[in-house]
């Protein structure tokens, strides 16, 4: 059985239904990203596990 590779921020951004860049702004706490957008981004965060590269 092979490891299930990490998901990317393409993944994410896909899952959530948003943009790369709306992903990373998230991500980072930058402002302006509407409330119901960064709740679609932390969920699919959680749902897939997705851990920023170090």
């Amino acid at each position: 059985m092979t490891p299930r590779r990490p998901p990317t921020i393409y993944e994410v951004a896909a899952h959530s239904g948003v943009s790369i860049k709306t992903v990373s702004r998230v991500l980072n706490g930058e402002p302006n990203v509407r409330p119901k957008a960064q709740e679609r981004v932390k969920r699919a965060v959680s749902e897939l596990g997705y851990r920023p590269k170090a």
